[in-house]
């Protein structure tokens, strides 16, 4: 059997299987099609290796899409398992008809254009077929207080295009039911400007994909980016996004500068998604955390992660073009600068202006006024965590790169000692933060 017949054989079975809960929605009690849920995502994970049972699951080996699938509808309907039943039978519909309908209408080849943001391939026609389908099936089911917000039904079709084109191994078969329940329940619950999400998921998109075709960033790092944007942005709001912009802006022009003077001529597509995620991971913990208690600790938290970061990339970019050589922390000894563990004068500068740079202005936006001794707490706490970095990087990088895992070639996007260690170094921001604290 072909590769086209297994799929559609799949798809079939995936229409059908929906279709066949979206029936029971309306006959059975909703604890009873819990049950039946589960008794199905069981059915898929028990069979999935048994060849007898391939062609449920397998188009290509690579596919999990059939796991992902009941995973999907399970997840969606816990999450909307208190809310009323149209919330659930929309995503169920979505995924459904309108990524059945992706699947079939991306096969069209004339006129039709493909495009990737992980792994699997799309198409322009099947992105076409999934948009016009989960319209109707949004204008189906939905309340007309919903439909008739042109700024919620524009949110909604974006967010749906997203869950569906970040696909891994068949994984749109679980960020579609998912992203969908978890889009529903948050604007069930809370009221929301869909007017200004609407502008911020277009801004971010286009922002990140203009940072990744100039090559600042990687796809998958554009992807993350987008993810972090639209979260500081739309939920968090400007002042927590400001801090993380200086600082991401300035990394790249003073990269860009250093690989100039330097005349280092490294090949590189941009920042990966891990170098994003190591850099802003504990910023973005804090102010969920502050989102959560509404305690203003978590906004000290995050001015210092996101100073302590910005301080020990401006050291590591400009002290190098000003300084040729560094004092190495592993031997005590001068080096060629820019070595890992090496420090420098004009670099130690760089990095106490980057931590006061954020530490100031973050302070500002939040607060309104300059308290000069939480200031300095700040900045004191991000430079020390920079030192920290460095330490790290001396003594743990190498260890870390001798490792069986990261002596393998591996793939462009995976994590790197280096990111471990800024990871590590930025977390002692939290540590030296709580001590200044005390002290001062």
């Amino acid at each position: 059997m072909n590769q086209f017949n297994k799929l559609i054989i799949r798809k079939l079975i995936h229409l059908i299987a929906g279709l066949l809960v979206f029936v029971l929605t309306f006959i059975l009690a909703r604890e009873i099609i819990v049950w039946f849920i589960v008794a199905g995502t069981l059915f898929s994970f028990l069979t999935f290796r048994y060849r007898k049972f391939h062609i449920l699951h397998k188009t290509n080996d690579a596919s999990l899409g059939t796991l992902f699938y009941p995973l999907g509808i399970l997840s969606s309907y816990l999450m909307l398992y208190k809310m009323p039943i149209l919330y659930f039978q929309t995503s169920l519909m979505v995924l459904t008809i309108s990524d059945t309908l992706a699947n079939i209408v991306g096969r069209i080849k004339k006129g039709n254009g493909w495009f990737r943001i992980l792994h699997a391939r799309k198409s322009a026609h099947g992105i076409m077929g999934y948009v016009f389908s989960a319209l109707i099936i949004f204008y189906v089911f939905l309340p007309t207080s919903l439909t008739n917000d042109v700024f919620f039904m524009s949110t909604l079709i974006l967010m749906a295009v997203i869950f569906e084109v970040i696909s891994w191994r068949g994984s749109d078969n679980f960020t579609i039911p998912f992203g969908l329940a978890l889009f529903f329940g948050i604007t069930h619950r809370w009221h929301l400007d869909f007017e200004y999400l609407t502008c911020v998921l277009l801004f971010m998109t286009a922002g990140n994909y203009l940072l990744f075709k100039w090559k600042a960033l990687t796809r998958i790092g554009a992807l993350a980016a987008w993810f972090i944007g639209v979260y500081l942005l739309g939920v968090m709001g400007w002042k927590w996004i400001e801090p993380v912009l200086i600082f991401f802006f300035t990394s790249v022009v003073f990269t860009k500068m250093h690989d100039i003077v330097i005349k280092k001529r490294k090949k590189s597509n941009g920042r990966n998604g891990w170098q994003v995620t190591a850099n802003i991971l504990w910023a973005i913990i804090s102010s969920a955390l502050f989102l959560v208690t509404q305690n203003d600790l978590f906004i000290y938290l995050f001015i210092a992660f996101v100073a302590a970061v910005t301080a020990d990339t401006w050291a590591s970019e400009i002290g190098p073009v000003f300084n040729r050589r560094s004092f190495s922390l592993a031997d005590f000894r001068m080096h060629e600068a820019g070595i890992t563990g090496g420090i420098s004068f004009i670099g130690t500068m760089a990095a106490l202006a980057g931590a006061f740079c954020i530490s100031m202005v973050s302070y500002y936006l939040f607060f309104g006024q300059l308290n000069w001794n939480m200031i300095l707490v700040l900045s004191l706490s991000a430079f020390l965590a920079c030192f920290a970095d460095t330490l790290l990087g001396t003594f743990l990088e190498g260890r870390l790169i001798n490792m069986r895992y990261f002596r393998k070639k591996i793939h462009p996007e995976s994590i790197t000692p280096n990111d471990i260690v800024n990871l590590g170094g930025s977390f002692m921001a939290f540590a030296f933060f709580l001590m200044l604290g005390k002290m001062l």
